[in-house]
């Protein structure tokens, strides 16, 4: 198990190394997107007669993670 972990860390750190744009502002826009959900506090969410409640945060952090990766990614491989 831990040697799988210790695997699994490399290629995230492998990862990571070779594209750093994309990694930057993916924990950018990430940690951006969490900020402004706690701004705006929680979503509810209703269906089939049932309810549940969702920080925005955790929504908005997502959507934050993924706009920051496009974004990333478009400056580590720029269009030619």
């Amino acid at each position: 198990m831990k040697q799988k972990l210790s695997s699994g860390a490399q290629k995230v750190t492998a990862a990571a190394k070779a594209r750093p744009a994309e990694t930057r502002w993916s924990i950018i826009g990430a940690a951006a997107g969490a900020i402004l959900g706690l701004l705006v506090g929680g979503v509810g969410i209703a269906a089939m007669g049932g309810a549940a409640g969702v920080p925005a945060a955790v929504i908005f952090a997502l959507i934050g993670g993924v706009v920051g990766n496009r974004y990333g990614i478009s400056k580590d491989r720029p269009v030619r």
